[in-house]
């Protein structure tokens, strides 16, 4: 697939995508913000608290020109949405917002600031009469102005390299988000530490978004997500530096590395690689996925049971294991089956360690042994334990690799009864779903090849079919 140019047509044709309905939603969302902000600016809960200057409110002094830039704000946050094309990116972006201003308007209600009022003589500049009259200087922290801000340049960090925009472009749009913040310092609107909370705040939202919103691009681009954490300990830091209690900014500093931490041990977070988690169908169909094998003693059996039931599965082979039993490689193809990949050693919690040579190796040998097994290249591939790597988008896109999850877990590795794994998988069961099922001797003897027999047979009775699906049915 050649990349995308970067190019203004583009741009408009991103644009005219659903179009009124951008707008429509642009257009409420704002006023809805700021019929809320002006309530909870008029009806505090509690008593105002007066946020302090600090040191760092020295450095920056009070500039007209920069009432531009704060304006500028609502257009910079326009601009994402008008460059998705994605219904469920833009979904999720609309939720990120909300989500932001929620956060920043029970702050306001439950912890209603101002800062200390500027030794300015606004009368001399008339064009920020307005904002002063409308806004004052309540509702100082955190900065909502800050943390939509900071917000719509992660966006725009995970958006761009996408749409082709090269280094001049990401650039421009750091600028501008930079230039925002300074404006809010720069117009004597807020105070550093209302500019610090704000970027956590907006760094916060733009994490729980990528964590739990799939990837669109081909490669999933895990720096948004790094950006973000990287914002949050900084601002902790200066938080402590500019006289915040050692222990919140401590704590502050630790939830930093929460969404990284998510994105990389939950099996389904999106944050450094695309993960599908399930399949689009019109008809009661499941996907049922095996991992690690090939096994001698297992293997045999459930193509026998697969068949008996005419159920079709994709197996998701350890290369290891694979170049032991070449054969049951090609039975398994043989019987219309998938094979996948599944590593090479299956490291069951060392893999978001490894260094991107450990990585291509993992990844590589197993190719090599089906290879030489004259099988087709496999198309799919599963984290063990669903442990993700942050140079595993990449590594997968090199290999031509789709990082595959699951939505129903049965637990075959840790019940010791079939009936039990059966039960958890078919009270989930649903059209799309993906079940996640092994086999081996890493599981009770009781359980290996019934716990799957069992869920073939209640699926069947409810009348689902195990189907694998097209590469144009993830989602």
């Amino acid at each position: 697939m050649n990349p995308p140019v970067f190019t203004l047509r583009e741009l408009l044709r991103r644009a005219k995508v659903d179009a009124p309905f951008k707008a429509l939603g642009t257009t409420l969302g704002m006023t809805g913000f700021f019929v809320l902000y002006f309530a909870v600016l008029r009806h505090p809960a509690f008593p105002v608290t007066l946020v302090p200057e600090t040191w760092l409110d020295h450095l920056v002094d009070f500039h007209p020109w920069s009432l531009l830039p704060y304006a500028s704000l609502w257009l910079y946050l326009s601009v994402v949405p008008a460059v998705i094309t994605d219904r469920r990116q833009l979904a999720g972006y609309a939720a990120g917002c909300a989500g932001l201003s929620a956060a920043g308007l029970i702050l306001f209600f439950v912890w209603p600031s101002a800062i200390p009022t500027p030794d300015i003589d606004w009368t001399g500049h008339p064009s920020f009469l307005f904002l002063k009259q409308t806004d004052a200087t309540g509702n100082a922290c955190p900065s909502l102005h800050v943390a939509f801000a900071v917000f719509a340049a992660l966006w725009f960090a995970r958006l761009l390299p996408s749409l082709g925009a090269g280094r001049l472009v990401q650039t421009a749009s750091l600028v501008w988000a930079l230039l925002i913040i300074h404006s809010t310092l720069a117009t004597k609107q807020h105070v550093a530490l209302d500019v610090l909370c704000g970027a956590i705040l907006g760094a916060w939202a733009a994490s729980l978004n990528f964590i739990v919103l799939p990837c669109r691009e081909p490669i999933a681009n895990p720096r948004p997500l790094l950006l973000a954490v990287t914002l949050i300990k900084l601002s902790a830091v200066f938080l402590w530096c500019s006289g915040v209690p050692f222990i919140w900014s401590f704590l502050l500093f630790l939830s930093g590395g929460a969404p990284l931490l998510h994105a990389l041990f939950t099996p389904g977070s999106q944050g450094v690689v695309r993960v599908f988690t399930r399949f689009t169908t019109k008809g009661r169909e499941f996907w049922l996925t095996i991992d690690d094998g090939p096994d001698p003693d297992d293997t045999p059996r459930l193509l026998a049971l697969l068949a008996s039931h005419g159920a079709r599965a994709t197996f998701f082979l350890v290369g290891e294991r694979a170049a032991s039993h070449p054969g049951l490689i090609a039975d398994i193809l043989r019987h219309g089956h998938e094979i996948a990949h599944h590593t090479h050693s299956h490291p069951r919690f060392g893999l978001w360690a490894h260094s991107h040579r450990r990585l291509a190796d993992e990844l590589d040998h197993p190719l090599a042994a089906f290879a030489a097994a004259g099988t087709p290249r496999p198309l799919r591939f599963r984290a063990p334990m669903g442990i993700k790597n942050l140079l595993l988008g990449r590594a997968l896109a090199d290999r031509n690799l789709a990082c595959i999850g699951w939505n129903i877990r049965s637990l075959d590795s840790f019940l010791r009864a079939p009936a039990r794994v059966a039960h958890r998988v078919l009270i989930r069961l649903r059209p799309g779903s993906i079940v996640l099922m092994h086999e081996g001797p890493f599981l009770a003897p009781a359980v290996r090849v019934e716990a799957i027999r069992l869920v073939l047979e209640g699926a069947s009775a409810r009348g689902y079919r195990a189907v694998i699906p097209a590469a144009d049915q993830l989602a």
